[in-house]
């Protein structure tokens, strides 16, 4: 992925913003936004992800489901278990009648 983006073929208007985090410094990638990144030696990080119902919930569903399909049969019956139909109705297994 890092090769394609930086490639010469890859369009202007959608190259990466690049930056060399150091000892000590934040990073924070607002909600939604695409990224990737590659440690130059060994590292320790600690990030927090989280899926939250007032952020892109529905793309974000839409994504699990995509590219990680067994998980997201997992988490829509934990949605379903625990009494969250309203965040379970924006995974597409509801539409199938899964």
């Amino acid at each position: 992925y890092y090769e394609k983006v930086t490639s010469t073929s890859w369009p202007a208007e959608y190259k990466p913003i690049e930056i060399l985090q150091c000892h000590g410094e934040t990073v924070f990638v607002p909600a939604g936004w695409p990224h990737l990144v590659l440690n130059l030696e060994l590292t320790v990080a600690v990030t927090h992800n989280y899926a939250s119902e007032f952020g892109p919930f529905k793309r974000m569903c839409e994504d699990v489901v995509e590219e990680e399909p067994e998980f997201a049969v997992r988490w829509y019956a934990g949605l379903k278990k625990n009494g969250r139909d309203d965040l379970a109705s924006c995974l597409p297994y509801t539409k199938k009648g899964c």
